[in-house]
């Protein structure tokens, strides 16, 4: 909830200037993801709302595989310093030490 009507005023105008993928995406997962990211995220969501729902025998519907998939698969495909330091866990086991 914002207090202020500035901040209010712009969190609107930015919303109006997301696509439709993008406030969904907002809604579902609490951040604004980029356009171009937003459309490949979509596409994924839908490829493992399908996936689910035959492996379930039943549709699980676009919000709970949107909320699975971006729990348990996605990564971040942007640019930023953490996406490119982030190093695979299998790459931290004891057994990589042992030259």
């Amino acid at each position: 909830m914002n207090f202020y009507k500035l901040d209010y005023t712009i969190e609107k105008v930015q919303q109006n200037n997301l696509s439709r993928e993008q406030k969904i995406l907002l809604e579902l997962a609490g951040k604004t993801i980029e356009k171009a990211e937003a459309k490949i995220l979509w596409e994924k969501i839908l490829d493992h709302k399908w996936y689910v729902s035959e492996r379930l025998k039943r549709d699980i519907g676009f919000r709970a595989a949107a909320i699975d998939y971006i729990e348990n698969f996605y990564e971040p495909t942007g640019n930023s310093k953490q996406n490119r330091t982030r190093v695979p866990q299998n790459v931290l086991s004891p057994l990589t030490l042992v030259a």
